[in-house]
């Protein structure tokens, strides 16, 4: 009597078959990863424009509660330490513009655990996320962790040094207004036409002579007057030059701007708005838009 098999060896794949698999599968992977990478860009720089609107934002807190804004470095409220011996107290630390903010965007316990452990804010032992923009090559997310030694902690952005020292800015052809900045007493040009904070890389420039931006620096070189040394920075800018998009970390103006994205950087304005500034943008109205007081409207390039 026959045996019926019930069962039969399948057949395997052609080693032509599994090529074009793979091949195909190739070719799905090389049409997607673009799309996840831009995604991912626009969630950054969604993200980004989060950061900036929320610290734009934070200096009306910050103005309606004392009456004014804090310098780039220096004392807030008052322009000089007390020396009342409470050392431990966030008006008697020598502080960033980031530093003094910090309570206006949720982050009172760092300020004061801060306080409680040094003089100076240069010592920036917390990280905070809102500082780091994912989109920056150059400053690990979330926090921004820069410098494992200390530690240290950088940020991707920096304050506008025209809007926060006014009264020292090094360039004799941008007007001097007060020493300390207030609104909108000092932004006689309309907050809406003022840049306050702008993108920029955490670490930029050749690994010999590079900078360093933790966002509680208090000295080192790009600052008000250029004499300063070391490769710590006061995360700050003054620099009439267009902004970069996308440099090479190891080969930009690290007292300069740069923004990770396509196309440009992003500032946020004194009104609490953000807007993307093209790296086209003329010398001429960019000073204009990162001057509080000059009186002269912004180009049709803006």
């Amino acid at each position: 009597m026959p045996i019926v098999h019930l069962f039969r060896r399948g057949r395997g794949f052609t080693l032509i078959e599994l090529l074009v698999v793979i091949a195909i599968i190739a070719i799905l992977i090389g049409l997607l990863l673009p799309a996840v990478q831009k995604v991912r860009e626009a969630a950054a720089r969604s993200q980004s424009s989060n950061n900036l609107k929320q610290m734009s934002l934070a200096l009306h807190n910050m103005n309606d509660t004392y009456n004014l804004l804090p310098a780039s470095v220096g004392f807030y409220p008052q322009t000089n330490n007390t020396g009342s011996g409470q050392t431990n107290q966030p008006s008697n630390v020598k502080g960033t513009v980031f530093f003094f903010l910090l309570p206006f965007i949720e982050q009172q316990n760092a300020q004061q655990y801060m306080a409680a452990t040094h003089t100076d804010s240069w010592y920036c032992i917390v990280g905070i996320k809102t500082f780091v923009n994912p989109g920056d090559p150059t400053n690990p997310a979330p926090i921004g962790l820069i410098d494992t030694g200390s530690p240290r902690y950088g940020t991707s952005y920096a304050p506008n040094e025209f809007v926060f020292n006014g009264a020292t800015t090094p360039n004799p052809q941008i007007p001097q207004s007060i020493p300390r900045a207030r609104i909108p007493a000092t932004f006689q040009d309309g907050t809406s036409n003022t840049v306050v904070f702008s993108e920029k890389y955490a670490v930029c420039g050749p690994s010999s002579q590079h900078s360093n931006f933790f966002w509680g620096e208090t000295g080192g070189r790009c600052d008000r007057t250029t004499s300063g040394t070391g490769n710590g920075s006061i995360p700050g800018f003054y620099s009439l030059g267009s902004p970069q998009a996308q440099p090479n970390p190891a080969s930009c103006n690290y007292c300069g701007l740069q923004g990770p994205f396509a196309g440009g950087v992003m500032v946020g304005l004194g009104d609490g708005s953000v807007r993307l500034v093209s790296t086209s943008i003329s010398a001429a109205t960019w000073a204009n838009a990162i001057t509080p007081n000059d009186g002269i409207p912004l180009g049709s390039d803006w």
